[in-house]
């Protein structure tokens, strides 16, 4: 026994076995508190991440619908604005099933078409497309902006060169 030794050890047991044994409660219980915070803040960020695609994929399939649209008007013969389009037309469109699979099941959502003439007789059409989709909280959300395409009176398909 070492005289600055004042523990007395038993059969290899004692004060100074037991100090270098391991981790005490406390620290077991702390190290496990954290785990668990460090657990529930992962979970909820992962939670947040998820809503943040939803959304972004939710506003890249509305954008694309958008354009599809305005570029499907967009590209019709001048004398289908002539024989059709004398007055301004706007409505909104339930989006065909087959289009909406990516937003909400069960919910509508819909899109936005608005053909207007400019000048007297038209000189050009200004074509508006926007779309509506539902959001999970029971609201709804559209584009930012619409999209706005104006058509002139050139007929481009005459300029193609096809064989």
């Amino acid at each position: 026994m070492n005289r600055y030794d004042s523990s007395v050890s038993f059969g290899g047991q004692g004060p100074d076995r037991r100090s270098r044994s391991g981790f005490t409660l406390v620290e077991v219980m702390f190290a496990s508190t954290l785990a668990l915070l460090l657990f529930l803040v992962l979970l909820e960020t992962l939670s947040v991440c998820r809503r943040i695609a939803s959304d972004i994929k939710w506003r890249l399939a509305a954008d694309a619908l958008a354009y599809d649209v305005a570029w499907d008007v967009f590209n019709r013969k001048t004398s289908w604005f002539e024989a059709n389009v004398t007055q301004a037309q706007a409505a909104w469109w339930a989006v065909p099933t087959n289009r909406t699979s990516v937003w909400i099941s069960g919910q509508k959502a819909y899109y936005y078409q608005a053909i207007v003439p400019v000048g007297t007789p038209a000189t050009h059409w200004q074509i508006i497309a926007d779309v509506q989709w539902p959001l999970p909280d029971g609201g709804v959300a559209r584009l930012s902006q619409p999209y706005v395409v104006e058509r002139h009176r050139a007929d481009r398909n005459l300029f193609r060169n096809t064989p």
